[in-house]
This record gives C-alpha cells, sequence and structure tokens, in this order.
C-alpha cells in the first residue's frame, strides 16, 4: 500500500543537483527556539544515554521520539527543525543521543549501531515507566540511521509493539544498508565525511580503547576498514558485510504493525535503489513508501515558514493518523 505520490518536490533553485540539495540544508540552516531540558539514563549494561526534551505547554499526551542519522546529535538542524515543527503543533519532542555523542564520551567501548533497536527501546520503554506526563500517542521518528533503526524497532516487534506506539517515520532510511555502503562507495564526498567524523568520535573514546587497537585504527582509510575489523567484532559480527546484513531494517519491514512513512528521495547520493522497497510497501498494509525524485540526503530545502518539505510531509501524515 505504497503512498500516491504527492505534488513533486521542487528543491529552491540555488539547490539544482542532490549534492547541494543534501549539503546546503544539513550545514547552513540555522534553527532557533527549542528548549531542551537534559535527562540521562542508565542502561542494564551499565552505560547511558543521554535524551533532551522539548516540552510544550499545556501537558500533551502525545509525543515524538526523534532518533538522529550517523554521528549526529539532538542538536543537527534536521533534529531542531522537526523538533521546532512538532513542537508548534502540540506535539512534546524527546530528542535523544546515541552512545557517545551527547557531548560527553559513554563509559563503554561499544556504540549505538545502524541496527541498536535496544538503545531505542530502552528510549521508549524510559518514557513508559518512568514519564511523569503519560503519553498515549507516541510517534517515533528517525532520520537515516535513525530512520533504519526505527523501522527496524517496530518490525522486529511486530504485533508486539507497544500499544502506544501509533506510527513511525523514517527520513532518508538506509534500510538496506550493505546497499547503502554500496551506492556511497569509499572514496566519495560522503564517505570520506563519514570517516573524518568516524576517526575524530574514535578519538574522543579512546581511554576506551585498547592501545593497539586505537593505533591500527587511526591507519584504516575507510569506514569500511574500520567495521571489517574493529567495529563488527567489538559487537559481535564476523566482518562488515554481516555488520550491515544483520543492522538493516529490511528484512523486518513485512512485519511492522502500525502506520509507518519511509521517505525516501529517488537522487539520495547515498541509498541504494534496495532502500525503497516497493514491492514490501505494495504487500504491506501498514508500510508507506514516497520516493519524491528530488531532495538529497536528508535535505528537502526549506519551504515556507521555515519548514523543510520532509517536515511538512511527516506533519500531514501524522495528521492523517
Amino acid at each position: 500500500m505504497p503512498l500516491l505520490p504527492p505534488p513533486s518536490y521542487r528543491p529552491p533553485a540555488h539547490q539544482w543537483n542532490r549534492h547541494l540539495q543534501t549539503i546546503l540544508p544539513n550545514v547552513f540552516r540555522r534553527v532557533e527556539g527549542v528548549q531542551y531540558a537534559r535527562e540521562r539514563i542508565w542502561l542494564p549494561d551499565g552505560d547511558f544515554l543521554d535524551l533532551d526534551w522539548s516540552r510544550v505547554p499545556p501537558p500533551t499526551s502525545r509525543l515524538a521520539i526523534l532518533t538522529h542519522g550517523l554521528l549526529g546529535n539532538a542538536h543537527r538542524p534536521y533534529m531542531l527543525g522537526m523538533a521546532k515543527a512538532l513542537n508548534r503543533r502540540g506535539w512534546d519532542v524527546l530528542s535523544w543521543n546515541m552512545r557517545g555523542l551527547s557531548g560527553e564520551p559513554n563509559r563503554l567501548e561499544r556504540m549505538t549501531l545502524h541496527g541498536s533497536s535496544e538503545d531505542l527501546a530502552a528510549v521508549v520503554g524510559h518514557v513508559l515507566r518512568e514519564s511523569p506526563q503519560p503519553y498515549r500517542h507516541i510517534s517515533l521518528i528517525g532520520f537515516s540511521k535513525g530512520g533504519n533503526m526505527s523501522l527496524k524497532y517496530v518490525g522486529e516487534l511486530g504485533e508486539n509493539v507497544p500499544a502506544e506506539i501509533k506510527s513511525v517515520v523514517a527520513i532518508s532510511a538506509p534500510v538496506d544498508v550493505l546497499g547503502s555502503v554500496s551506492a556511497m562507495g569509499d572514496n566519495s564526498l560522503y564517505a570520506k565525511m563519514f570517516h573524518r567524523k568516524l576517526r575524530k568520535f574514535l578519538l574522543a573514546k579512546s581511554a576506551q580503547i585498547a592501545p593497539a587497537d586505537l593505533r591500527r585504527l587511526l591507519t584504516c582509510r575507510t569506514i569500511t576498514e574500520m567495521t571489517e575489523w574493529y567495529i563488527g567484532p567489538l559487537h559481535g559480527f564476523r566482518n562488515a558485510e554481516d555488520y550491515c546484513v544483520r543492522n538493516s531494517a529490511l528484512p523486518h519491514l513485512q512485519r511492522i504493525r502500525v502506520p509507518s512513512l519511509l521517505l525516501n528521495a529517488l537522487n539520495d547520493p547515498v541509498l541504494s535503489e534496495s532502500c525503497s522497497p516497493r514491492a514490501v510497501a505494495e504487500q504491506s498494509e501498514y508500510l508507506f513508501l514516497e520516493t519524491p525524485a528530488l531532495g538529497g540526503h536528508v535535505g528537502f530545502g526549506l519551504l515556507h515558514d521555515e519548514n523543510t518539505w520532509a517536515e511538512q510531509r511527516t506533519l500531514a501524515f501524522l495528521s492523517g493518523l
């Protein structure tokens, strides 16, 4: 049951190719007015996650849980933009930071992976058990890696998903991680950028990494190399390919039992065609696939009233439910 395409998205004139559609909104956008209150939760393995809350008066029963992309955080422009748009519509927002990305190194060597649905489950469980504000309508909204994780989480649970979770929105989500890695390549602008950011991230947590491993990591020239011999085995995967396959949401999509929107641009420079599984959506009552021709990766340009097109589509999807 894929969504019928809406009127075609048309980026601003100065964003005339997929790279500008990706880079400009993520580098130059400024979002003001979101006030976060931080909360730290402790995980069963002894590590922690930092949650950034943006609540609206008066108390509401609606909550959006936002999950950022690879090596991002709750303060990325796309996270702040979505939080602001939802706050304006009367939603509380919880933007959580993956391990080691909240501005403070985490306690453990392990990381939050593309498919770390257990970390997202810990956030959801905390909200359901501990929040003084009862939320009866929760939406999971994820960007890129966070979109894959959100879909994988609800797909793994199937009919056992918490009743409070009413919807999912995944924007620019690499639901086939292996296909995405192949589409991006090891030597593209984006691969090199992610490699630099991952190298910086690992240096910041050097206290948890054996010196010999850290020295070897610094000689790796690509993310694939880092995943092949360090990140993958550290988390129980045989190699980089095993990491990609087992962290992908794709095998779990057919078991999703809450309305879920997958919004991927066809010109996304880091997604493969397999990341927009039309055949799965056509056979599903719950997965809605929308593939505008343009938009780049977590881009979709600024439109009127400070919102991106992806934010407008998210609000329309939630309103329609």
